[in-house]
């Protein structure tokens, strides 16, 4: 978008709205890069993807996007997806500057882990991202009906306080269930402490948004799909994670990641062994290429520490296949009608970071594995 106009004849002139569409047009076409699968499927994933990420910048950029009128809209959850997001987990964030301090209020629901991240930078300029600050709830004081009370700036304070940074941009609340479906979500207030009444709309705001929303949206994509590009020529392997990588894509710090391409044909099968460490929290997940976990509301995509069911030796075994073998001591994750994608182990606060043994057998020889 053109940054030497006037913001109200820009807007006035119709040439502000013209040249966003243009610019989801040019982002647009990252679906049709080289190695990017191109099934029905994949296709219509693809294109759904599209339509999130513009309706995440418009929610999280154009109305909640002024730092001084903060508020809480859930960025990962059954409905919004990207960078390959944990089923386990709801997100929900915030855009906070390091110029302002905050409060944050709010009560506990039935998760097993909560943390609040402060993230600078962005995914659509130089350098990236950076973890400004990781705090765990379980480190902060809760009250017993789980109600609690946070402030958030440069400056420290008594109590529950977290650190930002001149270049803080966003907050980011994760929950980790271990039944999603069934268990209560926690609930957030957030509210800026500055003394200065922010001032009504006005047109630069919503240029400057709509420029905002494009550069997410292509640095997104484009940070995403480059890193998947790299695993798809190797496909049914778990890469070892990238600490650094994580960092500047919205990771855990204190969690491993082992993710790879995966591809599985109707009459096949692929057959995960790992012994699974001691640890807080482990899941396996499927996802597409474009970054977004199968629809886990319909299908048995994930798996997680909880949910599994473990063999005599402390291993677990996970088929993925297009249908239900109905093995005994055996996960099931079921493709989804996909025949591809994208897979992503996570062990939080784990003594080790194994490695799956994967093999691909014959769909009808499932029966004959031995153990």
């Amino acid at each position: 978008m053109d940054t030497s106009r006037d913001p109200y004849e820009y807007l006035r002139s119709g040439d502000a709205w013209r040249d966003y569409c243009a610019g989801l047009a040019e982002a647009g076409q990252d679906l049709f890069r080289e190695l990017a699968p191109d099934a029905p499927i994949d296709l219509a994933d693809g294109h759904r993807y599209l339509a999130r990420m513009v309706r995440f910048g418009l929610e999280h950029i154009l109305e909640g996007g002024d730092p001084r009128l903060p508020v809480f809209f859930p960025s990962l959850c059954e409905t919004q997806k990207s960078g390959w997001d944990n089923p386990d987990n709801h997100h929900t964030n915030a855009y906070i500057s390091g110029a302002h301090e905050y409060r944050i209020r709010g009560r506990r629901g039935a998760c097993e882990t909560m943390s609040f991240a402060v993230y600078g930078g962005s995914l659509g300029r130089e350098g990236g991202r950076r973890t400004v600050a990781f705090v765990d709830l379980a480190d902060l004081e809760v009250g017993p009906d789980g109600r609690f009370e946070i402030l958030l700036g440069q400056q420290a304070r008594p109590g529950n306080w977290i650190p930002t940074a001149d270049d803080a941009t966003t907050l980011m609340v994760r929950e980790t269930f271990s039944r999603k479906s069934e268990q209560e979500r926690s609930t957030l207030h957030i509210e800026c402490l500055s003394d200065d009444p922010p001032p009504p709309l006005t047109p630069d705001f919503v240029v400057h948004a709509f420029r905002r929303a494009l550069r997410f949206l292509r640095g997104s994509s484009r940070t995403f799909f480059d890193i998947v590009d790299a695993w798809v020529p190797t496909p049914n392997v778990f890469h070892e994670g990238d600490r650094e990588q994580a960092a500047s894509t919205l990771g855990i710090p204190n969690q491993y990641y082992r993710s790879g391409w995966w591809e599985c044909a109707e009459d096949r099968a692929l057959v995960l062994d790992v012994v699974p460490p001691a640890c807080r929290y482990w899941g396996l997940a499927l996802c597409d290429y474009w970054g977004a976990s199968f629809d886990y509301r319909y299908w048995n995509v994930h798996v997680n520490h909880r949910t599994a069911c473990t063999r005599p030796d402390g291993s677990v075994r996970i088929v993925i296949a297009h249908r239900n073998p109905g093995l005994a001591a055996t996960n099931w994750l079921d493709t989804a009608g996909h025949d591809r994608g994208v897979w992503t182990l996570r062990w939080l606060e784990a003594d080790g970071d194994p490695c799956p043994t994967v093999r691909e057998v014959a769909f009808e020889e499932l029966g004959r594995l031995e153990d």
